[in-house]
């Protein structure tokens, strides 16, 4: 008897484990996913296994519970099965919108090629929750802005108007971050319908903040097909610009400044005549400024006409910087662009520049001459080949008094820093490999200069100058040049584009300087893309 009444419990124990069923099958905590005292475990259970047997069950447990940590838990699978109910979700309030938020943010993870026959419904989902009329501090907008990311990613051209409209929007009227992620998305469709959007987005500010280097990026994103409307807004056409500029009095010069950095970044050859024929008239700007409420115009085209890369830019910047009666900012500037043009032709123009006298006989500092000789001497540096003579700059005079030893210092490091350069030159000639080297060294005089003499190889130097995107100078300058060096050859590289992106997604987030650098790649990255 004894022996069978062990055999019954045995039996017994058995059956009911059956029953729990196997915990290692979804289907067993499927059943258990609407029991209240299991309910818990069965979901994290069925998303820890990750079999997508278990979708539709989660699915109707979320309809049930409307729980945004679970639908978080449903994008996690990435089955398009689950789509509809995120499209669903999109509808949103100001009091409940977390779950808007999920599901915003997985639509734009699924993108255009997963979502299928779902596209339209999604993309009209997503505008309507990026167009929906908030409050201008409300937690709910964080479903806009990943509303907005996630169109950047579809790239449905549905979604521009809709963006247009938001970056366009006043600050006065919504959160500004809201035009800084919209200008961003913008970035990603590259399509000229948005270039008026873009270019008034250049000069908007809210709340102390700017999206000038969203739109520029994606104003060089469109390229030639941004340059005549470019154009037309420089040369103050542009009504709904002026219109913004009388209303919120932009300072005078800054359109003109702004406009002719981006036409530089899109290196459109047809955009010499314009700049040129701006330089002619009159630098308002510059004049306002005395009166500290202007920018200087001429400084800025100057550098935009180094940035085209234009052979037929060196005539009219040599013209300025030879000319003794012009301003000593727009010849100050004019060394800078032939230095970016990177033609040796005007090696010994920069050199005159360079000797320029600025103490008199009398112990008198001429300040503008020496900050002339300075500027010039760094390019005189940064253009040199090795062929080039560094003793040909002139020795900096003693210092005339007390008061002048800071300064004079400077002065002598700005001349000492153009030897040093060209020291690298002479030691690396046409070596790919020495000037790769360089790009790391801790004197950021000798890394920038590699860098310049890299982007001058063309082709050959862009390799190197690719491998070096993460290059991290004290001042940032090193990268900086890296960056102009690989936008000046413009070739489109796969290993650069790569590496660009895989540097901003490390770099952003970071203070200051890195977020400075990653406009600047943003930039370059966009100018590669089209």
């Amino acid at each position: 008897m004894r022996k069978l009444a062990a055999f019954a419990w045995v039996v017994l124990f058995v059956g009911a484990a059956g029953c729990a069923g196997d915990p290692n099958d979804p289907r067993t905590w499927i059943k258990k996913i609407d029991d209240p005292r299991e309910s818990k475990e069965a979901v994290r259970m069925l998303v820890k296994m990750k079999d997508k047997v278990a979708i539709p069950a989660l699915i109707e447990h979320y309809k049930k519970t409307r729980d945004p940590g679970l639908l978080k838990d449903i994008a996690t699978f990435k089955d398009p099965a689950a789509i509809p109910v995120f499209i669903d979700s999109l509808e949103y309030s100001e009091e409940s919108f977390e779950s808007a938020s999920v599901a915003a943010t997985a639509l734009g993870e699924f993108g255009a090629k997963d979502l299928g026959d779902k596209q339209k419904d999604a993309v009209d989902g997503l505008v309507k929750a990026t167009l929906k009329p908030l409050p201008i501090k409300t937690r709910a907008n964080v479903v806009k802005l990943e509303s907005m990311k996630s169109l950047g990613k579809i790239k449905d051209p549905r979604s521009v108007d809709a963006l247009i409209k938001v970056v366009t929007t006043s600050a006065d009227d919504q959160d500004f971050f809201l035009n800084q992620q919209a200008a961003k998305a913008l970035g990603a469709f590259a399509d000229p319908k948005a270039t008026p959007a873009l270019i008034r987005g250049l000069f908007l500010v809210g709340r102390g903040a700017n999206i000038f280097q969203e739109c520029r990026a994606g104003l060089v994103s469109i390229g030639e097909a941004a340059v005549d409307p470019l154009v037309e807004a420089m040369q103050h056409k542009n009504a709904d610009l002026e219109a913004d500029a009388k209303k919120y009095e932009y300072f005078p010069g800054i359109i003109v400044q702004k406009i002719s950095e981006v036409l530089g970044d899109i290196k459109s050859a047809k955009a010499l005549p314009a700049l040129l024929a701006q330089l002619e008239r009159p630098d308002d700007g510059a004049k306002a400024a005395l009166q500290g409420k202007g920018v200087s115009e001429h400084e800025a085209l100057i550098q935009a006409i180094g940035k085209l890369g234009d052979p037929a830019g060196i005539k009219p910047l040599t013209a300025i910087l030879g000319d003794k009666k012009k301003g000593y900012k727009e010849r100050k500037a004019s060394c800078e662009g032939l230095n970016i043009l990177g033609d040796t032709s005007a090696l010994p123009l920069i050199l005159q520049a360079a000797n320029s006298e600025f103490v008199s006989k009398k112990h008198e500092i001429d300040a503008e001459a020496a900050q002339l000789a300075a500027v010039c001497a760094v390019a005189y540096g940064r253009l040199g080949n090795a062929d080039t003579d560094p003793e040909k700059l002139q020795k900096i005079p003693p210092k005339p008094g007390p008061d002048e030893e800071d300064w004079f210092a400077d002065i002598r490091i700005q001349f000492q820093s153009a030897k040093d350069r060209l020291a690298v030159a002479k030691e690396c000639k046409s070596d790919i490999a020495c000037y790769e080297k360089y790009l790391t060294d801790k004197d950021e005089n000798k890394a920038e200069k590699a860098a310049f003499m890299l982007s001058r190889m063309g082709k050959d130097g862009l390799a190197p100058l690719c491998r070096h995107v993460d290059v991290d100078s004290e001042s940032g300058l090193t990268r900086l040049i890296i960056l102009l060096g690989i936008q000046h050859i413009g070739e489109k590289s796969p290993e650069c584009i790569a590496n660009l992106e895989k540097q901003i997604e490390k770099d952003q987030g970071k203070p200051q300087k890195y977020r400075m650098l990653v406009s600047e790649m943003r930039v370059v990255r966009a100018s590669l893309l089209h």
